[in-house]
């Protein structure tokens, strides 16, 4: 009778697993192809369609030079830009004539402006889910300390590129931000990342 039940909970938790898409040997080559994506990214620029779970959306352009170098400018009023360094993360609120300075350590991306891109960091739990409509997606998370929250990745697999990236802090607050309109490869310089000096002006 124990062995009856337990070939059951064996055929359950197979079952499980074919239906949420895991399994540590394909969660291993996704997380290992992903890491491999963002290593071949020199510099990349696309549009975005950002939304919040409270229901707000947000459009802009994003700029990425790999490593360490990202600005995201919001097509809102008031204007927004976040622009990043090795060390910091810039906010930039033009209308107010004021940057606000963050250590990109405490911020999801930090994750993926790294180099080399290790998507299964010290501290974190990292897991692939496999998706209808030839989505992975690789989530990176931590419940307290620097760096708390949930990073989820979203690529596709024809091409196997990142379409999208959706942040949750621990407050349970999401993030979207959708990619179109990518172009790789393409000349980005020292220029498109620097920082107003509202005191001179």
């Amino acid at each position: 009778m124990a062995r009856l039940i337990h070939r059951r909970w064996h055929l359950v938790t197979i079952m499980l697993g074919l239906l949420i898409g895991y399994s540590p040997v394909a969660g291993a080559d996704a997380v290992q192809q992903a890491e491999r994506w963002f290593a071949n990214v020199t510099t990349m620029r696309a549009d975005f369609t950002q939304i919040a779970s409270d229901g707000s959306a947000a459009e802009g352009k994003m700029v990425m030079r790999r490593p360490s170098r990202l600005k995201i400018t919001y097509n809102s009023e008031p204007a927004l830009n976040l622009i990043t360094t090795p060390v910091w993360l810039h906010v930039d609120q033009p209308d107010e004539r004021r940057v606000t300075s963050y250590p990109i350590s405490e911020t999801p991306l930090s994750l993926i402006l790294a180099d080399p891109v290790s998507l299964r960091p010290a501290g974190y739990e990292t897991i692939v889910t496999e998706r209808a409509g030839g989505i992975t997606q690789i989530a990176i998370h931590k419940d307290s300390g620097e760096g708390a929250g949930r990073l989820t990745l979203e690529f596709t697999d024809s091409p196997f590129q990142l379409r999208r990236w959706i942040v949750e802090d621990v407050a349970g607050i999401q993030t979207s931000v959708t990619l179109q309109n990518m172009a790789f490869g393409l000349p980005v310089e020292n220029a498109e990342f620097s920082l107003p000096n509202y005191i001179d002006n």
